[in-house]
């Protein structure tokens, strides 16, 4: 465990290793959230940018293409072909599904993929979650991540990670902290509202937060806590929590490049600003060709002079002069300056790669549906397959992680979760050191590089050229959280349609009597039951009509037929016939034929 002091010193070599990417996310920032401001030359003012935010556009469809299907999990039996084995197996994958399912992991996921994109890392901590016996995935914003510097792309855990960030005083008191506030500041009555540095310390050995603020040179002067305020940072230790893993409980996936982080927009950025100067200023000057300059020009031999005015066209007023001439003078854009906005959006989409189909239009050359097709493809299929590799790759450690928190909180512990929505939910029971028997699994995407409309598309095809299977493509299908019960419900609906077949044939043919077609129809249209378990009552309840009506006939009733067909004695056998009667027939027909002829 590290010292408050060493946390400090360590956060500031970071902080300052880390100043130029966390400049260039700022600028990233910005212009997404549309908040940058673009200085004009030669005039006392900002404008807000004018320019299509191709940057924002990009971000939210490429992490929507990347997020729009959930990966897959898959355990390998311990033990292949072994029931117990394979069935612990299959309780391991529904139970990390559970677990996402309830964390509500796609949705994070959502935030995961536009950090990635958008700022070339995307930052994660997994912690217990003591309310529901399960690991929590916390999203962490890259602007508060301050990993260790040997991190490259590809590496998935840093070796230990500084999470910087600012809570308010009120926050500190509301969770306890308050005379925490108190020995940092030396003062009782710091306002509620004060923001103070908040540093996070993880690494393998636990978890460490301290509540840091800069301290003036005078001992008696309390402590400021805005960084601007003095040289010398102090800080006071808020939680030590112990690591009981081997592992660092946090990930940063980042972006594969040549070097560090870097977001896919980043190349943009320079080219976004002067197309938003640009069309700043042609908006100017369009609107001075609007409401033009305005020139008094002396007559030869007079002094020209304002009696009211000079006063700006927008405002409405009359100019009033003497001794001269007003004048407006009309200023035009330059004829470059519309090819030149359009030449910098070009060069934005090539770059950044952000085609024109983001944002619902089609290029001019594009002719059919599946030229688009390929021109979208050629673009972003390979960012999307990449990005997908990365983040499976990720959540196998992030899984392995969250199944060893699992064996060391509660690892003897029986815990039942539920699988799937609607009607398909199932509940899994589970005990982690049982279960999780070993933490080896495999998270896949079920088609690298393809998004919603291209998996659906292209399972349905494979399945009516017949390379692929039906159970196959429900566990690839993102519409289908259980394979298994979904195939069931499909084999169960083509018993019921072929039921319906039978009992309408049986009906028509008068096999079944109407009173029992009558009460099945009105159990099922009445929405009580469904078709089976209708047909199911009714024929028990005439079983159970029929029993009772033996049931309450008297020993002579019950004893007639038998005493009837005993008197008849027994039914002789009807002899074939002789050979005299046979030609006798034969005769006949004879006959029969010639008087016809």
């Amino acid at each position: 465990m590290k010292t408050v002091e060493q946390i400090i010193d360590l956060y500031k070599a970071r902080a300052k290793y880390y100043s130029p990417l966390q400049s260039k996310m700022r600028l990233i920032q910005s212009i997404y959230n549309g908040t940058m401001e673009v200085p004009l030359p030669d005039l006392e003012e900002s404008s807000m940018p004018f320019a299509p935010n191709l940057m924002a556009q990009g971000i939210d469809q490429m992490a929507g293409r990347i997020t729009s299907t959930n990966p897959q999990i898959s355990f390998s039996s311990a033990k292949p072909g072994t029931r117990s084995s394979d069935r612990r197996a299959q309780n391991a994958e529904r139970a990390l599904s559970g677990w996402w399912q309830r964390d509500r992991l796609p949705l994070k996921m959502r935030q995961r993929g536009r950090h990635l994109i958008a700022y070339g890392m995307a930052p994660c901590v997994i912690r217990w979650d003591w309310k529901n016996n399960q690991p929590t995935w916390h999203t962490r914003h890259p602007l508060e991540a301050l990993p260790s510097t040997d991190i490259i792309p590809g590496q998935v855990q840093p070796n230990d990670v500084i999470f910087a960030y600012r809570r308010s005083v009120a926050w500190m008191r509301a969770t306890g902290y308050g005379d925490k506030v108190v020995q940092l500041t030396n003062d009782y009555d710091v306002h509620p509202d004060t923001s103070i540095l908040m540093i996070e310390y993880v690494d393998i050995y636990g978890t460490q937060l301290v509540a840091a603020g800069y301290q003036t040179a005078d001992p008696y002067m309390p402590i400021s806590l805005l960084e601007s305020d003095g040289s010398t940072l102090k800080g006071v230790l808020l939680e030590n929590i112990p690591n009981p893993i081997d592992m660092v409980p946090a990930t940063i996936p980042m972006r594969i490049t040549l070097d560090g982080a870097q977001g896919q927009f980043d190349n943009m950025i320079g080219m976004y600003y002067q197309q938003a100067k640009l069309m700043s200023l042609e908006v100017i000057a369009v609107e001075k060709g609007i409401f033009p300059d305005t020139y008094l020009v002396s007559r030869p031999g007079e002094v020209g002079r304002f009696l009211d005015g000079p006063h700006d066209g927008r405002s409405g007023m009359v100019n009033i002069v003497s001794g001269g001439d007003i004048r407006e003078v009309q200023s035009q854009p330059g004829y470059l300056t519309n090819p030149t906005i359009d030449r910098l959006e070009r060069n934005q989409r090539v770059t950044a790669g952000i085609p024109a189909e983001f944002g619902g239009e089609s290029s001019s050359n594009i002719r059919t549906g599946r030229r688009g097709d390929a021109v979208l493809s050629a673009v972003i299929d390979y960012p999307v397959a990449e990005a997908q590799e990365n983040f499976a790759y990720t959540l196998e450690q992030e899984n392995k992680i969250g199944m060893e928190l699992a064996k060391a909180y509660s690892g003897e512990t029986k815990t039942t979760i539920y699988v799937g929505t609607g009607n398909a939910a199932r509940p899994v029971t589970y005990t982690p050191n049982d279960t999780f028997e070993h933490t080896e699994h495999v998270v896949s995407y079920p088609a690298t590089g393809s998004d919603l409309n291209q998996l659906i598309i292209g399972i349905g095809q494979r399945v009516g050229l017949g390379l692929m299977s039906k159970a196959t493509a429900a566990s690839l299908d993102p519409y289908v959280d259980n394979p298994e019960v979904e195939k069931d419900q499909i084999v169960a609906e083509g018993l019921e349609q072929a039921l319906v077949a039978g009992l309408q044939q049986q009906a028509a043919s008068g096999a079944i009597p109407p009173l029992v077609v009558s009460k099945v129809m009105k159990l099922v249209r009445d929405d009580k039951m469904e078709l089976a378990e209708a047909f199911n009552k009714v024929t028990e309840e005439a079983m159970a009509e029929q029993e009772q009506m033996q049931e309450e006939m008297t020993p002579d009733q019950l004893a007639a037929d038998a005493t009837i067909a005993a008197m008849a004695g027994p039914q002789a056998a009807v002899a074939p016939p002789s050979e005299s009667q046979q030609n006798l027939g034969n005769l006949l027909n004879t006959l029969r034929r010639g008087a016809r002829v």
